[in-house]
């Protein structure tokens, strides 16, 4: 929600001034994100210098209770919305997040100055290659990640939810909050109940907000469930004209979600945008990983084509974007519900190094305690949403408003199971039968096995040629992996794990190379 630099020698004797995009003070700058759907606010006075920025649904003011700070009464009220508050007095300064976590914000120091952004690409001088995080790097190699401050970089936080960031010359030392507290048991209905009838209450509740904030409007729309919920609600609370956006798949499940788009849109009244995913598979030519610009290696698996939806929604003039990511994780079942899962495998990653290995055994270390909204939910925000943010948007997630969370906690598992809730809300909005219930759904491992076969697999051969970073550090071995590139060649299918060893790869060394060169 913002960037800054803030020198502590500044905080001494603090002149905040407004110029052009942020405030500054001799050589330390606040920049809010500038954007219809974002408020900021600034109180000082001698003693102190107090920040505060939210979105539009977030009730917390600054004329209202207490900033939270110090995790006092403040925080409570701050942590109903979005919201982030810095807030600056002489030698010390004090970040705390609300529960949102919409875009991630990092944290990193070189003594006396403190660094912040939503980019991490923004902080590449101050990153090192021999200070990669092991068991952030271990994660992201096995698909084994976790909500936690750890970042790829020793010097580097990400402050989650609710969080407490305090940057002295001691550094900057992060306070986790207590464990959010949740319904740990479902509830039965009460006869007659419909909770179609909660959903939509809840959904427009969620929605309203931005309906009414002027901007222009869009939404991901997959032609799955979570999507087609987010369009019915957002065109039963008002919100017109809309934009739709898709990224369509090949063949016969392309051409099927195709036909439940178009029934969707049409009912919704709204104006629709298709993009091809197949031309923008990961790693194609012309995508930001293949071009070697800075970007964050957590990015999402699928950054190519998201990037080019997103690029597109802004040329049509979207400002707010409507998602329906966090469905899954409301209407999941709990894990008393479902059968102990079996333990994860690292067959598949063959070619892991000793450190990595090594790095296993602390990969539950440091781990964020239980959040507000599902930590999946907030995990996909980092991934997904700052490249909305580059094209000038702000993404929003219905599905993740807290009261909407709690009242899906208490739903029971029938309701639950297979998004009954979702197919039944559709099913009532008048939406055909090959919509809510559809005999198969759009997926991307096709587009997957397309850019690892037509781009992955050279790219690894040429990363592998020239020498690779996670194998100078002892992360990966090269001849392991070398093995399972030139098998694959041979095979029907590539292991798609393959792609997070590339996608992290060419991730640092985007941030780590001077001046990074494209890799084909």
């Amino acid at each position: 929600m913002l960037a800054f630099r803030l020198a502590l020698a500044d905080l001494t004797r603090p002149a905040w001034h407004w110029d052009h995009d942020r405030w500054r003070c001799g050589e330390s700058w606040v920049q809010p994100i500038s954007h219809p759907a974002l408020a900021h606010e600034i109180d000082h006075d001698r003693r102190a210098t107090t920040i505060l920025v939210r979105d539009l649904a977030s009730p917390v003011t600054l004329e209202g209770p207490t900033p939270p700070v110090t995790g006092g009464d403040g925080a409570a009220d701050a942590a109903r919305g979005d919201a982030l508050v810095l807030h600056l007095q002489p030698g010390r300064v004090t970040l705390t997040a609300g529960i949102g976590g919409t875009v991630p914000l990092y944290l990193a120091d070189n003594g006396e100055v403190l660094h912040g952004t939503w980019d991490l690409p923004a902080l590449r001088d101050l990153l090192q290659s021999s200070r990669l995080q092991d068991r952030a790097v271990a994660r992201a190699l096995t698909r084994r990640h976790r909500y936690s401050s750890d970042t790829l970089f020793t010097g580097v936080t990400m402050l989650t939810e609710r969080a407490i960031a305090t940057f002295t010359t001691a550094g900057v030392q992060l306070t986790y909050p207590p464990p959010a507290e949740h319904v740990t048991r479902a509830r039965g209905l009460r006869p007659g109940a419909d909770p179609r009838d909660g959903l939509a209450y809840l959904l427009t509740e969620a929605v309203r907000p931005w309906c009414t904030s002027g901007a222009a409007m869009g939404l991901e729309l997959s032609g799955g469930l979570d999507s087609a919920t987010v369009a019915i609600a957002a065109h039963q609370s008002g919100a017109t004209p809309l934009r739709t956006f898709g990224l369509l798949v090949e063949g016969t499940l392309g051409a099927e979600q195709h036909h439940r788009r178009a029934a969707i849109a049409a009912h919704v009244g709204a104006l629709d945008d298709v993009l091809r995913a197949h031309d923008h598979a990961p790693f194609c030519t012309g995508g930001i990983r293949a071009s070697g610009a800075a970007h964050d290696p957590r990015g999402e698996f699928y950054r190519e084509a998201f990037e080019a939806l997103a690029d597109r929604a802004a040329d049509r003039g979207v400002a707010i974007m409507l998602t329906g990511n966090g469905g899954d994780e409301i209407m999941a079942p709990r894990i008393d519900e479902l059968p102990p899962p079996p333990p994860q495998s690292l067959a598949e990653v063959s070619w892991l190094g000793p450190r990595a290995h090594d790095a296993l055994a602390a990969i539950d270390d440091n781990l964020a305690p239980s959040a507000v909204l599902p930590t999946p939910t907030l995990m996909g925000f980092a991934i997904h949403h700052p490249a909305y943010l580059r094209a000038g948007i702000w993404p929003v997630t219905p599905f993740a408003h807290p009261r909407l969370v709690r009242f899906a906690e208490q739903l029971p598992l029938e309701t639950r199971r297979g998004k009954k809730l979702f197919r039944d809300f559709l099913t009532r909005a008048g939406l055909p039968p090959y919509v809510t219930h559809p005999q198969r759904t759009e997926h991307f491992r096709d587009l997957m096995q397309q850019g690892l076969r037509h781009h992955g697999l050279s790219l690894a051969e040429r990363l592998l040629a020239e020498g690779m970073l996670l194998a100078d550090h002892g992360f990966i071995n090269p001849d392991a992996l070398q093995r399972t590139v030139r098998d694959a060649h041979q095979s029907a299918t590539v292991p798609s794990v393959l792609c997070d060893t590339l996608v992290l790869e060419v991730g640092l060394r985007s941030l780590l190379a001077p001046d990074a060169a494209p890799v084909v």
